[in-house]
This record gives structure tokens, C-alpha cells and sequence, in this order.
């Protein structure tokens, strides 16, 4: 059955331009025709009139088994079997916000991949998710407790291939307190297993960068050489803002720590990190979308906080440019590009309908009506659709 999405307006995410839209055809998982006459027996028809259609937003730096709320140490020690749950819940929040691709960073207790296959498997709405598998640190380092802890290079090594062989989409470094050495050899080894690699960095960005990371999360106030070598090796940041922006301000309603409100809040108040990002992007370097979703005060639906920040501290000078960081911009930086992130034909049918105007309003886009994911229709209403179980792919291939 073909879908036509007929009226409104949509976005060129390629262009960075708003336009009007006569009509958006979907056929199976592809959008197969643009503003064509199209007249079939078997169609069902979406009126956008007075709406807005959007490629699906990408999110590339998320946490599923975390809730958004509680303490991330506590939650990823004593869940147990309750991280599962909490990645579904966060599947359907996430694909309800207009989601429709997330890159879990840091699959405690291996809930990404899980997420990942109860997506592919029919099991659950939610958006296309690729995984990292278990994040790679040094014993005792940054978020020990979740992850894959691993010294010295020919263990760091092992690590990586175990989560390659788990069936990593990305590979995932905690940077923090390895030498030059250890962390190229993380490097080394994600692209000789075909996968590329991002990392926490902090004050070990330029090891990171030095060693030939493909991305690097949450940025920071590097140096004009240091934007160089990161725009000379065609290496991605991942803003991140979230987490500080929404701790700061509204920590006290989610109950957080007063120590916390006021280590966030500093950390506001310090331009450095926003500075830094700014000269970055002016430089050339190529910034993508990710929220740090599953943080405290963070959850899986809050696109728009971080928009808004973006814009704010001068990030992006304009939706345009956010909505194109959150869409093309994160196909490319997924090397998904030929598949997704634009509202052409022959692309994955990743669609987003906003009830209202877009371009005159960036609140607009908390108004999600209707989402496809790779031409499945997963939200409608505003609400998420549990799936045909007739479709399931469960085990589809027992007895045959």
C-alpha cells in the first residue's frame, strides 16, 4: 500500500531550505515519488496542510538503559533485568520525540543490542538504533561500572574485538588517563575490525585526535592547531549540551543534588566549551546532533533543549543549521548518507509530521504527529503503534 503525504511544507535537509510540499509518496521502506500526481486503488493519504514534514531526527549520543532520572551509578549496578524495560520504554519515547535513528553509546549490560534487535524484529516501535556494545575504559576510569574496563594495549585490543565480535555497530573510548600508545592502539584496532570509533576525550582530545578517531563527544575549548588537526582529519563532534543546560536549570525540579545544580551551574557560567565549538564550526569542522539522552534530567524525548541550546550559545546561527545537524549531518557522520537523512527519492523512508509551522517556530518541533522508520508507521496521533505481531521476525526461521 502506497502512503501519500500530501500539503504543508517540508525540509530540504541537503539545501537547508523550507519549502512547500505538493505530496511525499512511500512505498514499502523508500520514498519513491515527490510532488507527483499519484492515484492509486490501494493508498492511504496524510494530510500535512498547515504542517511540517522533516526527515527523521538522528540522535548519535544516547543511553538507553539509563532513564533520564535516576543515578547513573546506582541504576547501572543494581538494575539488573530492569535495564531491559527501561530500553523500551526509552525506544517509544525516543521514535514519539520524531527519532527515527539513535546511536546507543554505552550498552550497559548489552541492553543496546537487545534494543537494537527488538526494533529490527518487529517487537517494538522505536527508531533504527546502532550500537557500540560496552564503552572501553581503563580499570577504574570514566563510568568503570558500565563498561569493558581494559589496560595496556594488547588488552585494550581484546576489548575492542569483543565488541566487535558482539556485533558493535561503533566502537566506544573512554580516553581518560590512557597513554598516547593505548589509545591508538584502541584506534588501530576499531578499523581493522571495520568499525569506526568515537570517544570521551576530555583533556585527552589531542591524543584522541592524534591517534585518528572518527568523532569525538561532547567538545570542548581546544586550541586554533587543535580545530585544525580535527578539521584536517575530517573528525566529528558531538556537542552534547544537554545534560549541563538542563542540570543547571532544572535540576531542582528533577531533585537533584544541590552540589550537582551548582557544579553544573559553574560549568555554565564557564564559556570555554561554548567558545571552543563555535570556532570549530566557523573553522569548518563538521558538528552532528546528539543529547546525551538517558542522563539525569535528560530523557529520551528531549530534542528540543538541545536545539535551543545549540542556538543560544551560537553553536548554529539557525534552525536551518540545527535541523540539518540533527538529520543529513548525522547520516553522514553514521556513513548512512545513501540511505537516510533526506527527504529524496530512493532514500529509507524515515518521515517526520510536526502539527504546525517549523519555520517560524522551533516549539514546533515537541509537536510530532506522525513518524515512519524505514516506511513502518510508528507513531500516529502522537502516539506510538505496538507493531502487527503477524510481523514479528522473532525466531522466523525455526522449522523452515
Amino acid at each position: 500500500m502506497a502512503i501519500v503525504i500530501k500539503g504543508g511544507k517540508r525540509f530540504n535537509s541537503t539545501k537547508g531550505t523550507f519549502e512547500q510540499n505538493k505530496n511525499i509518496v512511500i512505498e514499502g521502506d523508500k520514498i519513491v515519488a515527490l510532488d507527483k500526481e499519484l492515484t492509486t486503488e490501494n493508498q492511504r493519504t496524510v494530510d500535512a496542510t498547515g504542517k511540517t514534514i522533516i526527515p527523521g531526527l538522528m540522535n548519535l549520543h544516547g543511553h538507553f538503559a539509563w532513564d533520564g532520572f535516576s543515578d547513573l551509578e546506582k541504576q547501572t549496578r543494581y538494575d539488573g533485568p530492569m535495564g531491559y524495560v527501561k530500553a523500551a520504554r526509552g525506544l517509544r519515547a525516543a521514535v514519539e520525540a520524531g527519532v527515527t535513528t539513535f546511536r546507543d553509546l554505552a550498552c550497559v549490560h548489552d541492553t543496546g543490542f537487545f534494543a537494537r534487535q527488538a526494533v529490527r524484529d518487529g517487537l517494538l516501535p522505536g527508531p533504527t538504533v546502532y550500537v557500540c556494545g560496552r564503552a572501553v575504559c581503563r580499570t577504574g576510569g570514566h563510568i568503570w561500572w558500565g563498561n569493558r574496563e581494559a589496560d595496556g594495549s594488547d588488552e585494550i585490543r581484546r576489548a575492542v574485538r569483543e565488541q566487535a565480535r558482539g556485533g558493535a555497530d561503533w566502537i566506544k573510548l573512554m580516553a581518560h588517563g590512557y597513554t598516547q600508545e593505548e589509545i591508538t592502539a584502541a584506534v588501530d584496532q576499531a578499523h581493522q575490525e571495520g568499525r569506526p570509533i568515537t570517544t570521551d576525550a576530555g583533556e585527552w582530545t589531542a591524543q584522541a585526535v592524534k591517534a585518528g578517531v572518527d568523532c569525538i563527544e561532547h567538545g570542548g575549548n581546544y586550541s586554533d592547531e587543535l580545530i585544525q588537526e580535527i578539521l584536517d582529519k575530517k573528525i566529528w563532534v558531538v556537542p552534547t549540551l544537554s545534560p549541563v543546560v538542563l542540570q543547571a536549570r532544572k535540576g531542582h525540579e528533577w531533585g537533584m543534588k544541590q552540589s550537582v545544580i551548582e557544579r553544573r551551574n559553574k560549568q555554565l557560567k564557564e564559556s570555554g566549551r561554548h567558545e571552543g565549538l563555535v570556532r570549530a564550526r566557523k573553522a569548518g569542522v563538521k558538528l552532528t546532533f546528539g543529547t546525551d539522552s538517558g542522563s539525569p534530567v535528560v530523557p529520551h524525548d528531549a530534542i528540543l533543549p538541545e536545539m535551543e541550546a545549540l542556538l543560544e550559545f551560537g553553536i548554529f546561527d539557525s534552525t536551518e543549521q540545527v535541523l540539518q545537524a540533527a538529520t543529513i549531518r548525522a547520516a553522514e557522520c553514521l556513513r548512512i548518507a545513501d540511505k537516510t537523512g533526506s527527504l529524496d527519492i530512493g532514500k529509507q523512508a524515515d518521515v517526520v509530521v510536526l502539527n504546525g509551522d517549523l519555520q517560524t517556530d522551533l516549539k514546533i518541533i515537541e509537536h510530532v504527529e506522525t513518524v515512519f522508520v524505514r516506511g513502518h508507521w510508528m507513531v500516529e496521533n502522537g502516539q506510538s503503534v505496538l507493531p502487527d505481531p503477524r510481523d514479528f521476525q522473532t525466531f522466523a526461521n525455526v522449522g523452515s
